[in-house]
């Protein structure tokens, strides 16, 4: 017997969520995707993302395409949970919607669903697609369409990405995995860039801004593709607003693996 323990969804997206059956949460639970990311097989269950248009009947600029990512038995164990088994998603969602607030980056969550069936635990989570954005790493080794960027058009991308970084430090939170592969960047028409951070499912409360920020800047310079002395140099610059960094800005520089070197 199927038992839904949580569903929440964005309220002015209650008609088109009806509309595409996804707050019908037990047809859902036998709906077969077609998967955008191959399920992971991993901590005792799976997860995997499927990419679905709510309303594909519509005219092709007008559709509402989304990301949905479903998974089973997906677990963590955490201090905060008393080490009790808790499904990723759930985590994740809960991150995405209280810093949503406290940065901009955050993708618009449309739907969260968590139920039981067969002694299974099952959840989902329904996000914005990014239709219109360039995933990072991709953008930077120049496979995209759109050329990678000169030195002028990166630093002001690294600038967008250092500030999200800050914001989401500032605000208590670490990523975890704050890299290319979960960033996203669109280029506005006066030249800055607006970011967006996906995969938030590590994504937790981390005591000491210091120790926040030596593991998720070490984390994208050092997984971060394209970045030289310069670039590292620059991103840490902007993320710390100075020119010149003073004594406890170097400290925290030298404990961060794949730093700059200064």
């Amino acid at each position: 017997m199927l038992k839904v323990t949580k569903l929440w969804h964005a309220p002015e997206k209650k008609c088109i969520l009806e509309d595409a059956g996804l707050l019908d949460i037990g047809a859902l639970s036998r709906r077969e995707f077609d998967w955008f990311e191959a399920p992971n097989l991993r901590r005792g269950g799976w997860s995997g993302v499927s990419k679905i248009v709510l309303n594909p009947d519509a005219a092709e600029e007008s559709d509402k395409a989304v990301f949905l990512k479903i998974q089973k038995n997906h677990f963590y164990r955490a201090p905060d949970t008393c080490f009790l088994k808790r499904l990723t998603f759930e985590r994740e969602f809960s991150a995405m919607m209280t810093l949503r607030d406290a940065c901009a980056a955050i993708p618009k969550v449309l739907l969260f669903a968590k139920w039981q069936e067969c002694g299974d635990q099952y959840s989902v989570l329904v996000t914005e697609s990014l239709e219109d954005w360039w995933p990072l790493g991709p953008w930077l080794k120049g496979e995209l369409p759109e050329p990678p960027p000169d030195e002028a058009t990166l630093n002001k991308a690294l600038e967008a990405i250092a500030a999200t970084a800050c914001k989401i430090h500032q605000a208590g939170w670490l990523h975890m995995c704050y890299s290319a592969k979960h960033l996203f960047v669109r280029k506005q028409d006066n030249g800055e860039f607006d970011v967006r951070v996906v995969d938030l499912e590590k994504t937790r409360k981390r005591l000491g801004l210091g120790r926040r920020t030596v593991k998720d800047c070490s984390h994208f310079m050092r997984h971060t593709p394209k970045l030289g002395h310069a670039e590292k140099n620059h991103f840490l610059k902007s993320y710390f607003q100075t020119e010149h960094f003073n004594t406890k800005q170097r400290k925290l520089i030298h404990k961060m693996r794949g730093g700059p070197g200064i």
